[in-house]
């Protein structure tokens, strides 16, 4: 009686084990800041470490066994091998989003001179591979002159606001503030065009906005409005 409750608790630990993996999957799939993915990736040799303990148990409780296993022996032999596979899963993936997510951010920053590049390549290595695509999609538009100027304009004066608020109220995010820094000698730059101020910005605006609710930045609904209306205007809704 002892061994079938501890083989029915060994599988229900891998059960619990397997959902946290695919946990760990769907969020890899999006996650692109690197001090998360760290996280996740110790997460999931964690889990490889609780794989051989498993087996360890495993192969204890068998030795116990005499005559033919029992259901649950073999149900939980079968839960050991779709742990194993799962893992292997898991980081063959990560490694190919990996460089996946590596050849998007190359290409969006050779749209960009070097000295641009220096300004916007921290923000970049930032954006999941969703907003990498977005942004590629409106540089397109604003590149081939698709975009009316009167949007161009407001959506530079709704970031120039947002730029100036999060400079004003401040962020915890140190790495945040300095791109903010940055940008805003771009935006303010009376040299440079619109065109060409919102090109070189475009890209931060996705982090900006995944940050307006920790900051509260009472220009955030402008700057989310104007991009939603540049996202519309790729989906080729207008």
């Amino acid at each position: 009686m002892l061994t079938e409750q501890r083989i029915q608790d060994l599988a229900d630990n891998i059960r619990q084990d397997m959902n946290l993996l695919k946990a760990y999957e769907d969020e890899l799939r999006y996650e692109a800041d690197p001090r998360r993915l760290a996280r996740y990736r110790r997460g999931i040799e964690r889990q490889r470490e609780s794989l051989t303990r498993y087996q360890q148990e495993y192969d204890e409780l068998q030795k116990q066994v005499t005559g033919v296993p029992s259901a649950e022996m073999v149900d939980t032999a079968d839960l050991l091998q779709q742990m194993d596979a799962k893992l292997d899963d898991v980081l063959e993936g990560q490694e190919s989003m990996q460089d996946d997510l590596k050849d998007l951010r190359k290409t969006l920053l050779a749209r960009f001179d070097t000295s641009e590049q220096v300004i916007i390549s921290a923000i970049v290595q930032r954006l999941d591979q969703n907003q990498l695509a977005t942004v590629q999609s409106i540089l397109d538009e604003i590149e081939t002159h698709s975009v009316p100027q009167n949007e161009l304009q407001e959506t530079l004066r709704a970031l120039q606001q947002a730029l100036l608020e999060i400079r004003q109220t401040g962020l915890n995010d140190s790495q945040m503030v300095r791109e903010v820094e940055n940008l805003s000698a771009v935006v303010d730059d009376p040299k440079l065009d619109v065109t060409h101020k919102l090109k070189v910005s475009i890209p931060i605006i996705p982090l900006i906005l995944s940050y307006e609710t920790e900051v509260e930045l009472k220009s955030g609904l402008n700057l989310k409005t104007a991009w939603q209306r540049l996202k519309v205007r790729v989906r080729g809704e207008r």
